[in-house]
């Protein structure tokens, strides 16, 4: 039977609503794209709790601040565009120096926006919000997951970053499924390699394990759902008894998933790992589908990764 697909931010704003009736400090900022950002049915069930800044996005994190060292929990929207670029330097000036308690939620980020552009595209945003202190970095990979995590966001005393991308996903997480902050998820395992992924990308990965699979090629596939903190044992757990490693992401392949696994494996493991993410390029305007796949983010590109990985691994063996 086929998995049920689910709209991410559809996810987040049901769970929002659900999170708002049980936590009356929560309280949710717009910057007039409540409707894209599904925050429409908090507003409409929690109208006092509920404010749009209008296309002010950089007041988001200010606000947001503010809010929090009053004793709220503020949920800030907007694109993941302008909450990590425009909004960067109020994010680190006021909500991270202070440690604040403000939740950032990102949506439509990586290519997700598709026909409108590289100007609304977002590709390096996890690079630039992982070196702020105190931030801790989410991506979930289903509507399962989202449900997951809100109640975990707003719990957690500190500045969270929530990566949505507007894609419509397999569920993959069974109904219990608990999310932890610093925590990775095997969702299936193999010796010959691991595909670590994060995202909405998560499917994309199990459907190249199943290719593989049909290659006599084992691959374990880890969901990566917090990107920081993650502790180096997350990732050398599965790594260690496997060969190699590709990464898959909807991002630049510098700074974000990719790089994070590298830098463990350099240290730790001496392994090589493959990186599947945006090059060094700015994008262009197309459906999401076909923007990845020029980007060489697609099933086919994540096996042919791993054929050329494996066999440059027997070589290496052979030689010795």
């Amino acid at each position: 039977m086929k998995a049920p697909s689910e709209e991410l931010t559809a996810a987040y704003g049901a769970a929002l609503v659900e999170l708002g009736k049980h936590n009356d400090r929560v309280i949710v900022l717009d910057a007039d794209i409540a409707d894209s950002c599904r925050t429409e049915e908090f507003r409409k069930a929690f109208p006092e709790r509920s404010f749009d800044l209008g296309v002010a996005e950089q007041s988001l994190p200010t606000v947001g601040a503010g809010l929090a060292l009053c004793g709220k929990i503020p949920f800030c929207n907007t694109f993941a565009v302008f909450a990590a670029t425009r909004g960067l330097d109020m994010i680190r000036q006021s909500v991270c120096y202070n440690r604040a308690n403000v939740k950032i939620v990102a949506h439509a980020a990586g290519q997700s926006m598709g026909y409108t552009g590289p100007s609304h595209h977002t590709l390096e945003d996890i690079a630039a919000l992982r070196a702020l202190p105190y931030m801790t970095i989410l991506s979930p990979c289903d509507g399962v997951e989202v449900r997951a995590m809100l109640p975990v966001m707003a719990g957690l005393d500190g500045p969270v970053y929530l990566r949505l991308t507007r894609a419509t996903v397999p569920t993959i997480h069974a109904g219990d499924y608990r999310f932890k902050v610093g925590q990775t998820e095997r969702l299936a395992d193999g010796q010959d390699l691991t595909l670590f992924a994060t995202g909405d990308l998560v499917h994309m990965a199990m459907a190249a394990r199943d290719a593989l699979g049909r290659e006599g090629i084992a691959a374990r596939v880890v969901d990566v759902p917090c990107l920081k903190p993650l502790a180096d044992e997350e990732i050398i757990k599965h790594g260690e008894d496997t060969g190699a490693a590709i990464t898959i992401e909807d991002h630049s392949i510098f700074g974000g998933l990719g790089s994070i696994v590298s830098e463990t494996y350099a240290a730790a493991l001496c392994k090589p790992v493959v990186r599947i993410g945006i090059p060094d390029i700015f994008t262009e305007s197309d459906e999401y589908q076909k923007l990845r796949a020029k980007a060489g983010i697609s099933v086919e590109a994540i096996t042919g990764a791993a054929r050329q990985l494996l066999a440059k691994i027997r070589r290496r063996t052979t030689m010795t």
